[in-house]
């Protein structure tokens, strides 16, 4: 070894031992230090050491140490290496019975652990890394990036300051344990899948994990001799990180003990350190290894090294391993390096939900489970984001959604901390002043229920001789919440005490269910010794311990207890308020049913005796129940009972408001006491009186008792009485008030189960109706009374034998229902689903495994393809999280008990293509009679349709999967496999969808007939080689022509021939779209439950059911250059004619030798309509144009090149076309771009020109010259840098109101205003306005010349080779002739904040990679069209889409291109061409994205405001700054003004027009009636809209708001 390095590792060591800390640790002086260091010894043991090649033993380091320690200090007896390890030990664990003797020894001790550390240091730099021995640490940089990094740091440096690492090091030399082995194993393994699992987006702190791996088991070298280390250690290890204040690391490094947890409710860091705990097993003995076991293998060594494992603990070890192997799995299918390779794997790719085996869909659902656990645990696992939880619920208003967060809580909170616990039952105590009776009972349950469990999760054995400080803070907590409920805050009103202290019996039940065995009596003596003092309480707190004594366990009591119970009861049975003496009565009957013997019974007999009961009814009642349970004799009480009719007068005591709930609770029983001593004449009366109570009783208690009581009379009655009832409780149900209805469906659901068949059909059928209701809260409550139908159904087929099958189709129609309000497009409804199906079915402890797995066999499939239909909020991720924990705990346990779950398996499937615009009853008939047949059906929504203008390919498929949610064995056909089945490549990846199974495509003789793919001739792999299934409308014979049956005889696989059904034969999309344009019921046509989405969304409302095919227009333009004599005469016959001056005007033109540009009406025989004169000029030429030096000058030192010179523009007046001047003054701008013309001049000939075309010139941003006579104009424009503006309004709205005049004339007006305000922004310059009309027909000529066909249709269709697709908003919903036409739905969507945004799919259309898909499987080359292309955003974003799909792009035809686009087109390789082309372009405008609610782009939110308007962004003011650069501020607010205005004088037109044609008003709700795909201005999160208001009521507002801030914007 190099003696330059010997001598620095000397130099270095010698530093670390002269360090002051360490020296102030070992009470060694420096000089001390110098003397014992002799240089020369270590650098001759540091050469002989270095380099290090394999590890260095403890024994050779103290071989070097020993000779320095004997002199610090002397040599312990049992020896200095066991010694010092035991000191390392107590370094962790300090032991004041040690401390004399490592006082003596400790410099010693510390000198030989610091050399090692020293040593083992370098170790590492040259030895290889083995995961079994050493530990390789994240980093400071890395752990930064983590939040939880600080006390991962802090943890290493204690980690190194107590030798932690050295002293495992000696723990393998001096005793038989490889502990390091073990610790070091877990870190790694632990280590690894964190890192894993966070590369792969899972949310977990990978120092957490780090941290609590190295010391999960430190305790173990705190358990002294002859303690139980396996069930101690966790112990131990709790206290070194508590005693270190690193309470997050700590909480999970103490608490890994497997059994006791449950794997479904830990963090990701938990679940990673038990994971790794469970693989890497500790070995014993001189020649043991440890190893990374497999998961199988650890469960075998665990389960033989276990104590006692008797059949309970052995199905519980089995289903926590369960639970690991589903955990260890779903790393696996994420990559995650499992086999510790060193190799991540990758991701495994499922195929789309639908086409999942039976196995990979219940793995999906294991899987997302975990995922969603992991979620919700990350959310509860930290204080500020566990906080803000908990103050999102404060602050929720719906009683359902703060029930939500309770179920979370209670599902979860039992691995939170000691502090969250604590903040949880904070705030479930401000919930018991709650005002629904059903959010304080649960709440006080949980409080009692987290008391109890408090350390449950976590319970930890203790040393003998180690007092249970946990259990006694508990107690104290629950003595202190005790308090708090039976004595509320004197603060506080008189409701809140009461509603406060009326759930003291529920938070005793609940702490009593869930204590253990040992704890149970501590906390039922805190509530004893409330009934010490009785004459101390106030009534309020009285009347709630009396209530209480309904849940006390009195076997538990002593005998002085019972006592002391019977005293406090008897104080207040002698109380002159009637509650409180009614309340101990109850208390009295309690007791004397547990004991007759009690000494305290003879009191309790005298007293109930002596009570003066009268003519009281209730009191003669508790009377005789505390005499009976005593033995006494009642017959003047049974006399009283049972000798008169007493049940009316009960009746009206009950129904009254004064009548305190505990006598109405006494009188329920009596009722029933009534009953069963056999006296049935009102037992209807009876029966109906309960369900009454069950709707209207104020007090929730009285509402269950009621419940309860009606469930015990329902047998009893009649069949016809049953149904009376039941039909009473649907009709609570409909009243759609919670306060009427939530409590019914638990009752409902059950007496319902009493009705004969046909009864109960007719009673699912109101549910099935009430799905469909608008009300959120009535099909809420129809799904819970289904869910309560679904649990108890077992019982009924014994009830009510039928014929075979009758009964499971039943069943089958209950989970289709719950699975229709999985599928509804309201979360809420959604979220009453997952609470339904997670907690009442598959939590129910009524339903059997068996039961279970059949619903489960049925629904699995559907479950996950639902809940994954929707992209959720954080509140509907909780629901989710707990019914997929139910649905997992049923999927291992069934596993562990039975097998995997059976699953029925179609091997027929039926593709059933079509656009389903909208799916109808007429298709789930098809749909229902295929899937009858034995077939698994798969409904492939179109991406488009050829013809006809169908809703967006989401929407339509929304509809379809709300449609057939309740129909088993039918799916939806995955979007990104498109499928044309004129294209045999396709059908053939269709078939290998489906290996192994026979695939029939479903059509109607309609297509057979008419599709141009059946009319080809067949060809291998083509549709005629399909197998199909053909339906046709009954009677319908037209398939048995000739023509069609020879169709249908030429396909060589097998055909299935289907009749539709005589009653679904009429129905239509032309049927629904009018039926939906006159708002009537359409419930016969399609679904009830879409019907609502429907209306809900405004969908069909004013469309046309196809797509417009782009004729011809009105207008021509052409060019002339060299006019004739004949063009000359031309003018003065149509355009002149009645201008004096005419013949002048003419000769000007002729003599100027100007080009002419003329515009022509085709509708007229292509009468010309007007023209404009123009020639090109040089500067050179201006003196001679202008003859005026001055004005020369001025446009010379503007432009050294060409000048447009236009001399004049001149029409005749034609209805036909609207400013005819605006459109010749663009088309001859825009041709002198050709020739490089930078500036424009007006100048007309004989000096003069029409307002019409001056004005029109004003608009294009032209100025009048300076010192220049209006009455001889000169007007300039700078043309280098335009503005320009499509104008596109009339694109925009509906018929009938796009060629409505009044409608038309604001459009107009509007775009005029908003062209002279644009004039401002940047003075002098041109405003280039394009028509949006010019441009779709112009583009349509393009389009069809390179397509080689005619203009106009033709009949047969002639298809060109090229396929039309337009990419932005042009020709969207459009057809160009005899082409097809795909349009590619894209939109801008910017992230709320608006500083950045993407292109990406428009809402409700599949992403842009499927639509690419559908657009390959059509075979064909493409022209992709557009408006106008500057910054080429959305054809960055789609050309590597056609590239990778291998999509031949032949042309890119655009409305108007820049030189800046055009260059970008050409770095992508395209062909481009254009209308309009402009080098140098400022910025441009669509004008219908400046009008709120009009156009806009969208704006990325979770939510709409209004139903079926996307949330948008318009740039302009209020909303955000314009993106203009160099205007001023007074010419951006006008501008935004402008647009505000033009937008509301717009809307305010088509709102007058609306109401003047249909007799209602166009609000926000119904704008889509009026305006093609409406916007909303997105104004936060915060603020939303009312949709019964027009949007000019916004807009007016939003006018306001901006003229507010006028003062500050001009400053």
């Amino acid at each position: 070894m190099a003696k330059k390095q010997v001598r620095q590792m000397a130099a270095e060591l010698y530093q670390k031992l002269s360090d002051r800390r360490f020296l102030q640790q070992t009470g060694i002086t420096k000089k001390h230090i110098q003397s014992l260091f002799v240089k020369e010894e270590w650098e001759r043991w540091f050469d002989r050491l270095l380099p290090i090649k394999e590890r260095v033993t403890c024994r050779e380091i103290f071989e070097r140490c020993e000779k320095v320690m004997n002199r610090l200090s002397p040599e312990p007896e049992e020896g200095w290496m066991k010694f010092t390890y035991q000191f390392a030990c107590r370094l962790l664990y300090p032991d004041d019975a040690f401390a004399a003797v490592d006082s003596r020894h400790k410099a010693g001790c510390l000198f030989y652990l610091a050399v090692m550390q020293f040593v083992y240091d370098e170790e590492r730099k040259t030895v290889p890394f083995d995961p079994l021995v050493d530990f390789q640490f994240l980093e400071d940089e890395e752990s930064r990036t983590f939040e939880h990094g600080a006390e991962y740091r802090k943890f290493r440096q204690i980690f190194r300051q107590e030798y932690v690492y050295e002293m495992m090091r000696l723990n393998g030399e001096v005793t038989t344990f490889r502990t390091l082995e073990h610790i070091a194993g877990v870190h790694h393994v632990a280590l690894t899948i964190a890192r894993g699992l966070y590369g792969a987006g899972v949310p977990i702190d990978v120092t957490l994990a780090s941290g609590a791996a190295a010391g999960h088991d430190l305790g173990k070298f705190g358990c002294k001799p002859n303690e139980r280390v396996p069930y101690l250690h966790y112990y131990y290890t709790d206290k070194w990180f508590t005693r270190h204040n690193m309470q997050y690391i700590g909480h999970i490094a103490a608490n890994h003990s497997t059994w006791d947890l449950e794997p479904e409710n830990l963090s990701a860091e938990s679940l990673t350190l038990i994971y790794a705990d469970f693989r890497v097993k500790q070995s014993r003995g001189n020649d043991g290894a440890t190893m990374v076991s497999t998961l199988d293998e650890a469960f075998q060594v665990i389960l033989d090294k276990l104590d006692n494992v008797d059949d309970t603990k052995l199905r519980r070890y089995r289903f926590v391993y369960a639970r690991l192997h589903d955990f260890e799995d779903y790393m696996k299918s994420l990559g995650v390096d499992t086999e510790l390779s060193g190799r991540p794997g990758r991701p495994v790719s499922m195929p789309d939900i639908a086409l999942r085996d039976a196995g990979q869909v219940v793995q999906s659902l294991v899987f997302l489970g975990v995922r969603h656990n992991i979620d919700v645990m990350n959310q509860l696992g930290e204080e500020r984001r566990f906080g803000n939880m908990l103050e999102a619920a404060r602050s929720e208003k719906n009683w359902k959604n703060v029930r939500a967060y309770m179920n979370i809580i209670q599902e979860y909170f039992t691995y939170t901390n000691d502090l969250q616990k604590i903040q949880t039952l904070s705030f479930l105590y401000e919930l018991l002043m709650h005002r629904e009776g059903d959010i304080r009972r649960k709440a006080a349950e949980m409080m009692g229920s987290i008391i109890a469990r408090f350390n449950a999760g976590y319970k930890k054995e203790r040393p003998a001789d180690m007092p249970d400080v946990a259990e006694q803070k508990v107690l104290a907590l629950w003595e202190s919440y005790l308090k708090k409920i039976i004595c509320p805050d004197h603060k506080l009103t008189t409701q809140q005490k009461t509603r406060i202290a009326y759930t003291l019996k529920l938070a005793l039940s609940g702490v009593l269910r869930d204590s253990s065995p040992a704890d149970r009596k501590g906390f039922l003596k805190s509530y004893l010794n409330w009934m010490e003092k009785p004459g101390t309480l106030d009534e309020i707190s009285a009347f709630a311990i009396l209530d209480a004594i309904h849940y006390v366990p009195f076997e538990l009591l002593t005998d002085e207890e019972m006592e002391m119970l019977g005293r406090f009861v008897a104080y207040y049975f002698q109380s002159p308020e009637h509650e409180l003496f009614i309340a101990a009565g109850r208390a009295f009957k309690l007791f004397t049913a547990y004991t007759q013997t009690h000494p305290y019974c003879g009191e309790i007999e005298r007293l109930v005796k002596e009570m003066n009961a009268g003519d009281d009814i209730t009191l003669v009642f508790l009377q005789y129940r505390v005499l009976t349970n005593l033995g006494c004799d009642t017959t003047a009480q049974q006399a009283v009972l049972y000798g008169r009719d007493v049940v009316s007068d009960i009746f009206l005591d009950n129904l009254k408001a004064s009548t305190p709930w505990v006598i109405k609770a006494v009188n329920i029983k009596l009722l029933v006491d009534q009953v069963d001593h056999g006296i049935y004449d009102h037992i209807l009366h009876i029966a109906a009186h309960f369900s009454n109570l069950i709707k209207v009783s104020e007090r929730v208690a009285v509402r269950h008792e009621a419940g309860r009581a009606l469930l015990k009379l329902i047998k009893l009655l009649k069949p016809d009485q049953r149904n009376e009832i039941a039909i009473e409780l649907v009709k609570g149900l409909e009243v759609g008030e919670y306060e009427f209805s939530k409590y019914i469906p638990t009752y409902l659901g059950e007496v319902a189960l009493w009705l004969p068949p046909e009864q109960l059909d007719e009673v699912i059928a109101h549910l099935k109706a009430m799905l469909a209701s608008g009300n959120d809260r009535i099909v809420s409550v129809a799904l819970d009374t289904i869910g309560i139908l679904v649990e108890c159904y077992p019982a009924y087929p014994e009830r009510f034998p039928e014929p075979e099958g009758a009964a499971e189709r039943r069943n089958q129609r209950l989970l289709g229902m719950l699975l229709s309000g999985l599928a509804n497009h309201r979360q809420t409804v959604r979220q009453e689903a997952l609470l339904v199906i997670g907690q009442t079915v598959f939590g129910s402890a009524r339903l059997g495994m068996e039961h279970k797995s059949r619903i489960f066999g049925l629904c699995f499939k559907k479950f996950l393809f639902l809940i994954n239909e929707y992209k959720e909020d954080e509140l509907t991720g909780f629901y989710r999280a707990s019914a997929l924990s139910h649905i997992s705990r049923f999927i291992t346990a069934y596993r562990l008990t039975v097998g995997e779950v059976v699953t029925e398996t179609r091997n027929k499937v039926a593709f059933f293509p079509g656009t389903f615009d909208p799916f109808t009853l007429s298709h789930k008939g098809i749909v229902q009679a295929i899937r009858d047949m034995g077939y698994e059906v798969y409904l492939a929504v179109d991406e488009f349709s050829w013809s006809k203008k169908a809703q967006p390919h989401l929407i339509r498929r929304q509809i379809v999967s709300m449609s057939v949610a309740d129909e088993f064995h039918v799916h939806i056909f995955p979007d990104d496999i498109p499928v044309n089945i004129a294209n045999p490549p396709d059908l053939k990846r269709l078939l290998s969808v489906f290996p192994g199974k026979e695939v029939y495509v479903v059509v109607g003789t309609d297509v057979v007939a008419n599709a141009s793919s059946y009319k080809a001739a067949p060809a291998a792999g083509s549709i005629q080689s399909m197998n199909h299934i053909i339906f046709r409308r009954a009677g319908d014979r037209s398939a048995a022509s000739d023509a069609s049956r020879a169709v249908i005889e030429g396909i060589t696989g097998k055909v299935i021939e289907l009749e539709l059904p005589a009653h679904l034969e009429d129905i239509s999309s032309t049927k629904i779209r009018e039926n939906i344009d006159l708002n009537r019921d359409i419930s016969n046509l399609i679904d009830p439950l879409v019907q609502e989405f429907i209306y809900h969304n405004s969908l069909y409302l004013r469309e046309p059911e196809y797509k417009p095919i782009i004729r011809a227009r009105a207008i021509a333009f052409e060019y002339v250059e060299q006019p004739d004599d004949a063009l000359y005469e031309e003018i003065r016959r149509s355009v002149l004619y009645a201008d004096e001056g005419g013949g002048a005007v003419v000769e000007a033109v002729r003599k100027a030798g100007d080009s002419l540009y003329l515009i022509r009406n085709t509708t007229a025989g292509g009468r010309l309509v007007g023209f404009a004169a123009n020639r090109y000029i040089t500067p050179q030429q201006l003196y001679g144009v202008l003859g005026n030096i001055e004005l020369a000058a001025l446009v010379r030192q503007h432009t050294h090149g060409q000048i447009l010179l236009i001399s004049g523009i001149y029409v005749a007046r034609d209805p036909a076309i609207d400013d005819a001047e605006q459109l010749l003054l663009t088309e001859t701008i825009a041709r002198s771009f050709d020739y490089n013309c930078a500036y424009g001049l007006f100048y007309p000939h004989l000096g003069s020109c029409s307002k019409a075309a001056l004005s029109a010139i004003e608009r294009q941003g032209f100025t009048l010259a300076p010192g220049v006579d209006r009455r001889s104009p000169l007007y300039i424009v700078d043309m280098h840098a335009p503005l320009v503006l499509m104008q596109n309004l009339e694109t925009t709205v509906k018929e009938p109101f796009s060629s409505n005049p009044q409608v038309l004339k604001a459009i107009a007006a509007a775009h005029r205003e908003l062209q002279m305000t644009m004039t401002k922004l940047y003075p002098g310059q041109l405003v280039l306005s394009l028509s949006a009309g010019v441009i779709y027909h112009r583009l349509v000529d393009k389009i069809t010349a390179i397509n080689g066909v005619p203009r106009e249709p033709v009949t047969p269709r002639t298809l060109g080779e090229y396929m039309c697709v337009p990419f932005g908003k042009i020709l969207r919903g459009k057809v160009v002739p005899n082409t097809v036409t795909k349009t590619l739905h894209t939109d801008k969507v910017y992230e709320p904040d608006l500083r950045s945004s993407v292109i990406e799919q428009f809402p409700y259309y599949s992403p842009l990679k499927s639509q690419v898909r559908a657009i390959k499987s059509f075979g064909r080359p493409i022209i992709l069209v557009d408006d106008l292309l500057h910054g080429g955003g959305r054809l960055e974003a789609l050309e590597p889409l056609f590239k990778e799909e291998g999509v031949t792009v032949g042309k890119v035809l655009l409305g108007m291109i820049s030189g800046y686009g055009r260059d970008k087109v050409a770095n992508m390789g395209l062909s481009a061409e254009s209308v309009y082309s402009i080098p140098n372009l400022r910025h441009w405008f669509v004008e219908s994205t400046l009008y709120p609610f009009i156009g806009g782009d969208t704006v990325r939110r979770d939510t709409m405001k209004v139903a079926g308007l996307m949330p948008s962004i318009n740039m302009i003011l209020p909303y955000t700054t314009p993106p203009l650069e160099g205007c001023t501020r007074e010419a951006l607010f006008e501008f935004s003004a402008c647009c505000i205005r033009n937008a509301r004088n717009i809307l305010m037109t088509l709102e007058s027009e609306y109401r003047a044609h249909f007799a209602r008003n166009l609000t926000l709700s119904r704008l889509s009636e009026a305006v093609i795909l409406p916007l909303c201005p997105d104004k936060g999160e915060c603020v939303n809209y009312d949709p019964n208001l027009a949007a000019s009521v916004y807009l007016e507002n939003d006018l306001q708001m901006l003229y507010r801030t006028w003062q500050m914007l001009v400053q």
